[in-house]
């Protein structure tokens, strides 16, 4: 996992570079062998080495961490880990085509949008087409996971039943939706409760809180415990808080609701396609044919 530590990362960049161009017998064999050998495809180390380079900066952009406070030794174990993931990437663009499936300009420009969207990015030694390249990727494999599951059939029996276990944790939770007038001082509270029994516009001096959970807490504030205590669109108050003393009315009383068979339905079947999920995707790489050979790819230290 990356982490904040110490290291030389870019120095460990900076050999996996250099490694494409040392002479054989310095790295080890072949300078540039294929590691990845899918149909008529071969992917050399060179090429798994720079896509890394982009997918390893792409996590830490995300995480927002510095990959320059990064172990090599880890870094280095992520690389070795990558082989397996790349291989199975292209395992999926492959079927990802048949499917004639492609993520577009438009979703690439969007992420990279988010990636840089405090900053006119520089990506350093990465190369620019590559990276889009590796996102264009990416989303392209998430568009095959939502066209695989619309593949996994799920059986309704399988759905009613889960809908009776899960049917409780899927409530949604008791609300209270409330309008307050705050004032600094319980006699304060008290003028302005006055004049609201005597006429005045309630919705002119209000503000409206908004809706908010019950808590569960012990410690649950006197306003809470008041406001959940209330009937809608009754006076309440004063009531003292942290901030002040409160006049409030509670506009809006939602109690905990589980969702009905025909409300979870489409939710549940989902969920029950994504646990499926996996299991076909794996299927696909062990059907492919695909090589890997890892002994090949691993940096020699000799």
């Amino acid at each position: 996992m990356l982490q904040k530590s110490p290291s030389g990362f870019v120095s460990l960049i900076a050999a996996l570079m250099i490694a494409a161009v040392l002479p054989a017998e310095t790295y080890g064999g072949d300078a540039n062998p294929v590691v990845i050998e899918l149909g008529g495809q071969v992917i050399t180390r060179t090429e798994v080495d720079a896509r890394f380079q982009v997918a390893i900066w792409l996590l830490a952009r995300r995480q927002g961490i510095s990959l320059a406070d990064q172990d090599p030794a880890v870094i280095a174990g992520l690389r070795d880990q990558y082989l397996d993931k790349y291989a199975s990437e292209l395992v999926f663009l492959q079927e990802a085509r048949r499917r004639q499936l492609e993520a577009s300009d438009e979703q690439v420009e969007q992420i990279l949008g988010q990636l840089f969207a405090s900053e006119k990015g520089e990506t350093g030694f990465l190369d620019d087409a590559l990276m889009r390249r590796v996102i264009r990727d990416e989303q392209t494999i998430a568009l095959l996971s939502e066209d695989m599951l619309l593949d996994i059939r799920i059986p309704p029996g399988d759905v009613i039943t889960m809908h009776h276990d899960v049917k409780d944790s899927l409530a949604t939770p008791e609300e209270i939706c409330v309008r307050h007038i705050q004032t600094d001082s319980a006699d304060a509270a008290n003028d302005v409760r006055k004049e609201l029994e005597l006429g005045a516009d309630f919705a002119e001096l209000a503000i409206d809180l908004g809706c908010f959970e019950r808590s569960h807490s012990a410690s649950r504030s006197e306003f809470e415990k008041a406001a959940f205590a209330a009937e809608e669109d009754q006076l309440v108050g004063p009531v003292e808080s942290r901030l002040g003393h409160h006049v409030f009315i509670v506009y809006e009383h939602r109690m905990p609701r589980a969702p009905t068979l025909n409300e979870a339905y489409a939710q549940i079947e989902r969920e029950l396609a994504l646990e499926q999920l996996p299991q076909r995707l794996q299927a696909l790489v062990s059907d492919s044919g695909i090589r890997v050979y890892p002994d090949t790819f691993r940096v020699s230290t000799d």
